[in-house]
């Protein structure tokens, strides 16, 4: 009875309301509205209220800009506005009334979503004096007078999906005013808040993403560190919020979402997330990075490193790790993504460290050394651990000290101010990244080789121990080369120090050697001295006298000059008074005759021209006595 009761009396109230006329001010003619909102359509609804008023014909003028129209009745005001109407009479002159049009907003309102199939509204808007409510089943329109407290609330009697609608008024005007619509579906039931997401944005500021159900009020509720929570403020309509000056390098924070139930003021809480205070500190050789916050919840905590995943931790309650795996000099900022077993994930600040380290590093142990044509070249194995900035060589002669010789940046050096015959030996040490320098590797001392050859023309070699290997030399080997380059023989002497040949290699006159050290340890490049080369003489060899008579055996017949190495002979011999009694290009002897008559016994001079397999050509001399039996 009290709900058809309310009905009648609106009914009653509407319907004054669209029959009210509105009276000029001669009270000569009367108007259905004095005010609307645009597009405002006015009716004049009576010309002659007073005796002998006649307005017959009659020129209205609507905008009150003296542009009039006869006889008509019915205009529409399409731009907000205050307009004074005036209608003149032909025998009374005329007579006015003031039209308002108003600007036609559609009020903005808010629907809340509540449990038990309730809905709570709240008119946001103040530029009406009063509202009329259509809830969309049906129900009677709901007037709501402007005030501080513009709110409703409704039960519906289905979870049907419906449409509510706003419209407003101002007093003493027409209900013209458009209507703002909200889709609204009842439900049984609040859903909880999800959240998805909580970033840190900069040191002061958290953004907080979640699904926003539409129609649902959130309430945020904010912990600081172990403090109890607090309402932070209240969401409706957005997916996001952003909470700011906040003070993330001492505090970490926690939040909760609530969806509020505005009928029956309770709230339904969401799982709770946290951030994290962020603590980066470079240590001797490595980074610790440390994240005091709230564990409850988080299943696992991703470590990204320059932006790239460096590290997942599958335990939830770690709040510190250690990062071992850096590199001096370097910067190095993280990130971490803590992800909760309910799927959402909170986002920390990216801080930074530049890695530093005190330690020592390691000493070259293995480094080999090449003496070439133009000097010596040394190269050696990096400690692998350690980044180098730059390497330096020291050297000494003799006995000396070592002194400083010049810097490299690559693991090779050539000095070409290396003597072959001096004493010299270097030592290596190098600065890493971290401006530490490493100790002086032990003494690099390159082989020299040295060689003699006999007056038989065996050749003795002789050489220093190779030094620059951790753990020494395994063999020495002697590598002999012909003229052309040819390898001839490789010797292996052992530790031995010295070679010694015991038979005359006739076949090369020049030739070359060189020592190769071997080393204990695999991957090391082999040690190499510098290249000798001996060339040996002919060594002319032949008899002072001869007896060429044929009688007897057969010895020392003929006089032949012989010699090692000799390629290329021309052998002349001349009598005491200087005339050739013999020449021979072929290499075969004098039988002490000339033009098949034995010369006399006599002192007789020879002159051999020699070309030696080295191409070199020199002329040897002497005498030889002739003599007979």
């Amino acid at each position: 009875m009290k709900k058809l009761a309310f009905i009648l009396i609106f009914l009653l109230i509407v319907a004054k309301v669209s029959h009210a006329q509105y009276i000029s001010e001669g009270g000569r003619f009367s108007v259905d509205n004095i005010r609307g909102c645009a597009p405002f359509t006015i009716n004049i609804t009576a010309t002659n209220l007073v005796v002998g008023a006649n307005c017959t014909p009659c020129n209205m003028d609507y905008l009150g800009n003296n542009t009039t129209q006869q006889n008509l009745l019915t205009f529409t005001y399409t731009t907000p506005g205050t307009y004074r109407l005036s209608v003149n009479y032909p025998n009374s002159g005329p007579d006015f009334i003031n039209v308002t049009v108003d600007n036609n907003v559609q009020p903005p309102f808010e629907v809340y979503t509540c449990s038990g199939s309730q809905v709570s509204l709240k008119i946001t808007d103040q530029t009406y004096d009063q509202y009329f409510v259509d809830f969309g089943d049906g129900s009677p329109i709901l007037p709501i007078n402007k005030s501080n407290n513009q709110v409703a609330q409704y039960t519906y009697s289905a979870a049907t999906p419906v449409s509510i609608r706003v419209n407003g008024k101002k007093n003493n005007a027409a209900n013209n005013c458009s209507t703002r619509n909200i889709n609204f579906t009842p439900v049984s039931t609040l859903p909880l808040p999800q959240i998805t997401q909580l970033t840190a944005v900069d040191a002061s500021t958290l953004k907080l993403d979640f699904v926003q159900p539409v129609n649902v009020q959130y309430k945020l509720e904010m912990a600081t560190n172990t403090q109890g929570f607090v309402q932070l403020q209240s969401l409706f309509g957005v997916a996001t919020s952003t909470i700011t000056n906040l003070n993330l390098d001492n505090n970490y924070y926690c939040f909760r979402l609530s969806s509020y139930d505005a009928c029956n003021f309770i709230n339904n809480y969401s799982q709770t997330i946290c951030s994290h205070r962020l603590a980066v500190t470079p240590q001797n050789g490595q980074i610790k990075i440390d994240w005091p916050t709230n564990t409850t919840g988080v299943s696992r905590v991703d470590i990204a490193r320059n932006a790239t995943l460096y590290n997942t931790i599958n335990n939830g309650a770690t709040v510190s790790f250690v990062d071992p795996d850096v590199i001096c000099k370097t910067n190095y900022c993280y990130q971490l993504t803590s992800t909760y077993s309910w799927g959402g994930k909170s986002v920390s600040l990216s801080k930074c460290g530049t890695a530093f380290s005190s330690n020592i590093p390691a000493t070259i142990i293995n480094a080999t050394s090449i003496v070439e044509s133009d000097g010596v070249k040394i190269s050696w194995i990096q400690p692998p651990l350690f980044t180098v900035a730059n390497y330096s060589i020291l050297k000494a002669s003799g006995t000396g000290t070592f002194n400083f010789l010049d810097n490299a940046l690559v693991r090779n050096y050539q000095d070409k101010a290396f003597i072959v015959g001096a004493d010299q030996c270097y030592k290596i040490n190098y600065l890493d990244l971290c401006d530490n320098r490493s100790l002086n590797s032990n003494p690099i001392c390159p082989i020299q080789l040295t060689g003699v050859l006999s007056d038989e023309n065996l050749v003795t070699l002789n050489w220093n121990a190779y030094t620059g290997w951790n753990a020494g030399v395994k063999n020495y080997e002697v590598v002999k080369y012909d003229q052309a380059g040819n390898l001839i023989a490789t010797i292996d002497r052992g530790l031995n120090l010295s070679y010694a040949e015991t038979d005359i290699d006739l076949a090369n006159q020049i030739v070359f050697y060189k020592i190769i050290a071997k080393p204990n340890e695999s991957g090391i490049l082999q040690s190499e001295s510098n290249q000798i080369r001996l060339a040996k003489p002919v060594n002319l060899f032949f008899p002072t006298a001869f007896t060429p008579d044929r009688k007897g055996p057969v010895v020392n017949e003929t006089f032949k000059v012989q010699g090692q190495y000799v390629k290329k002979m021309e052998l002349s011999i001349f009598d005491r008074w200087g005339a050739v009694v013999f020449y021979t290009d072929k290499g075969e002897g004098w039988d002490g005759l000339q033009n098949g008559q034995p010369m006399p016994i006599s002192t007789y001079v020879w002159v051999a021209t020699v070309t030696d397999a080295a191409g070199n050509t020199y002329q040897r001399s002497g005498t030889v006595v002739l003599m007979r039996k």
